[in-house]
């Protein structure tokens, strides 16, 4: 944190009160945006840095990121709630998550020498796997976004205090509906959490972040990185492979072999080998914590950050006494909103991303001072006319004369109901009339009207449970769900009728024909999936005009490596 010494600043209708951290094209601050009447919300400001305001096709990918995630109301995605320019600062608004990303955890762990618990990284990986498969199936305007992120890594997994766990920045994601604006063959994101078909340059999908989110669940399974050579070609190269050398419970007795197949399947070389959505991965990661005796507890994952990170969490709060002391320089409540430092734009959102109501203009410093020095009651009838105009009327005031009259009270609000919603098994994501609270169960809803309302709970791996309710005014109602798991289908086991080819050529590469169909790559290849039997191989090398045939027969469920010497 880099928040020490750091004087608040206002930055069009926000003021930045912390600096969390900066890189090489943005500035990470802790803000509190200002509405009307007195409203104020805590949120994170990503502004870019001015020395990159001038390359166009940064400031597209950066006004790209919002544009995509904005589309994204999700409990396992960081919300982005606005975007815009203040003077030549462009920047977005983002929901403030108070906690730590997945490396600082691994990290830290690493330091006290102790793992991260299995149980907890299945719960944190099947979490993100949730966010992903929502942003994978999301549309925009009734059709497929085609979102990937891109680059799912420990420093994009975000776990709050509360145990709550999101995936962030989706500033690299591609639409593919979006035109593309990067050069062909540019490579974007951490290397050693690519996928092998996107260090190769390869067309990518969804199951590309599927990959990655393998990696996610071996690193932090056994808290060292998969892929992570001498050098960047090293680590390319390692990826393009998609070789795991060890398996988690080979290096950690405490994780059951049924993790190992959810990594092995999530780390296949080919996509098509992989989890097909990122849902089935979660609902594998789910009854493997099951068959641990465990269930997913987000009271548990807080109680686990509070241990590791308990020196952290006391300095924020004392952060955060420090910022609402009344001894520190504050904002007077009748200014409202600060007033935009520079010009402003707004930049077009999508559909949904509604723009935030322009700044109301305050008192000046003079007109403050006047009044907080008790000047203006001696300034006259028409000072305090001009003083109450600008501001709130205050509780019961004296009729400045015949031709005002005093403001009525407002009218007593009428009590809220509140509803207790809990389901068995926890952990159920709660809807309202339709609309996500981004609560889990047990939730308390508050604030609600009275009336009829709809109650629906979702929770991977059991049908959906919905149920109406009428409430009366201040009425306090208790909902306890039983959810029911859903039937799983037991997978098909197809007969073992092929085999596996391993091809590489000596000393120099060479094209590879499997009988007469010239294979997409020239050596080396793995893992070629073959029907049993016999099989004719030619190897070529049009340059030095070397051809060299062989059979080979491949057996049921073996693996065959041919290498091959290329000569005249």
């Amino acid at each position: 944190m880099t928040g020490a010494g750091f004087q608040p600043q206002q930055f069009g209708k926000y003021v930045l009160t912390e600096r969390i951290g900066a890189g090489g094209m943005a500035e990470i601050f802790r803000a509190t945006a200002f509405g009307v009447e007195g409203f104020t919300k805590q949120v994170c400001i990503k502004r870019i840095l001015p020395t990159l305001t001038s390359d166009e096709t940064f400031i597209r990918m950066f006004v790209d990121e919002a544009k995509i995630a904005v589309n994204l109301h999700h409990a396992n995605i960081v919300q982005v709630f606005d975007l815009g320019r203040i003077g030549e600062h462009y920047f977005i608004a983002m929901e403030l998550v108070a906690g730590r990303d997945l490396l600082a955890i691994i990290n830290r762990c690493r330091k006290l020498r102790r793992r991260l618990p299995a149980p907890l990284v299945l719960q944190i990986i099947a979490e993100v796997c949730r966010g992903l498969d929502y942003a994978h199936r999301c549309k925009v305007e009734g059709r497929p976004a085609g979102i990937i992120h891109r680059d799912v890594s420990p420093s994009n997994i975000l776990v709050s205090w509360e145990g709550d766990v999101k995936v962030a920045d989706f500033g690299i994601a591609k639409a593919a509906h979006k035109e593309q604006k990067t050069a062909t063959g540019t490579l974007k994101g951490k290397y050693g959490y690519m996928s092998p078909e996107q260090v190769q340059g390869q067309p990518i999908d969804h199951r590309s972040d599927i990959f990655a989110a393998g990696v996610l669940l071996w690193e932090s399974l056994v808290a060292r990185r998969l892929f992570k050579g001498e050098t960047d070609l090293e680590t390319l190269e390692m990826v393009r492979a998609a070789r795991v050398p060890q398996l988690p419970s080979q290096l950690n007795k405490a994780i059951p072999q049924r993790v190992d197949g959810i990594v092995k399947r999530a780390l296949a070389l080919h996509p098509q080998d992989r989890y097909q959505t990122a849902a089935e991965m979660a609902g594998d990661l789910a009854d493997a914590l099951y068959e641990m005796g465990q269930r997913a507890d987000a009271g548990r994952l807080a109680a686990f950050m509070k241990e590791i990170f308990a020196r952290e969490i006391a300095d924020e709060e004392r952060r955060e006494r420090d910022r609402s002391s009344p001894s520190l320089p504050a904002l007077p409540p009748q200014m409202g909103p600060p007033t935009p430092t520079g010009p402003a734009t707004r930049l077009d959102l999508p559909p949904g991303a509604s723009p935030q109501p322009p700044a109301r203009r305050g008192l000046s410093p003079l007109a403050l001072g006047v009044i907080g020095s008790g000047l203006i009651i001696l300034a006259g009838a028409v000072v305090v006319l001009v003083y109450w105009l600008a501001n709130r009327p205050q509780p019961a005031p004296a009729p400045l004369d015949a031709g005002i009259t005093v403001p009525r009270p407002p009218p007593v609000a009428k009590k809220k109901a509140v509803l207790l919603v809990d389901s068995r098994p926890p952990g159920a994501a709660v809807y309202l009339d339709g609309q996500a609270t981004w609560k889990r169960t047990p939730a308390r809803l508050e604030g609600l009207a009275g009336g009829r309302h709809r109650v629906r709970l979702e929770l991977e791996g059991y049908r959906s449970w919905s149920r109406q309710v009428d409430l009366e005014e201040a009425e306090k109602m208790a909902l306890e769900a039983e959810m029911v798991r859903r039937p799983r289908r037991p997978p098909v086991r197809p007969a073992v009728k092929t085999g596996t080819l391993n091809v590489n050529a000596v000393p120099v590469w060479a094209w590879v024909y499997i009988d007469g169909h010239k294979q997409p790559r020239p050596t080396p290849l793995y893992n070629i999936k073959l029907k049993a039997g016999r099989h004719r191989i030619r190897l070529e090398n049009p340059r030095l005009k070397l051809s060299v045939t062989r059979q080979v027969n491949i057996l049921p469920g073996k693996k065959l490596d041919l290498v091959v010497e290329m000569k005249k």
